[in-house]
């Protein structure tokens, strides 16, 4: 269910991304009006986007690799490699999930806002360590179906 939700979030955010530009650019370029806070929204389209579909990824090792050491590794111990790749992968997006919080509680104490829509950034920081946390938990549960494997 919670993939379902994170592909719903990442596809609506594509959809929208790419109605903005295409509204942008022909406010731009024909009316000489571009999109107001269209960069902003931009931003916040991709954050959005990104973090919405990481732990899908993660939980099903379709995340970018690159395979540079597999020539030079021996077949039986590929899956070790996977195995290591998916627990760094768990460390990694715990401690951005764990920074990311951070900025999040001091943009709150301050009231970041973005410059010209002026909305709250804490809520977007929030989130967006909400889903590194759920990526890291996908890495984990990857780095587990590993173990239940047979070899």
């Amino acid at each position: 269910m919670f993939a379902r939700l994170g592909e719903a979030v990442s596809a609506a955010s594509l959809f929208a991304l790419m109605l903005l530009t295409f509204v942008d650019v022909v406010g731009r370029n024909a009316f000489k009006f571009p999109f107001p806070g269209g960069t902003e929204l931009t931003e916040l389209l991709m954050a959005a986007l990104v973090f919405a579909v990481l732990p899908i990824l993660c939980r099903n090792n379709g995340h970018v690799v690159i395979d540079l050491l597999d020539p030079f590794i021996p077949a039986r111990w590929q899956p070790v490699q996977l195995l290591f790749a998916n627990l760094l992968g768990a460390v990694t997006f715990a401690v951005i999930s764990w920074r990311v919080w951070v900025e999040g509680g001091k943009t709150a104490a301050y009231g970041g806002m973005t410059p010209y829509l002026e909305w709250p950034m804490a809520p977007f920081l929030y989130a967006m360590a909400i889903m590194a946390g759920v990526a890291a938990a996908a890495f984990l549960a990857a780095a587990m179906a590993y173990r239940t494997q047979p070899r």
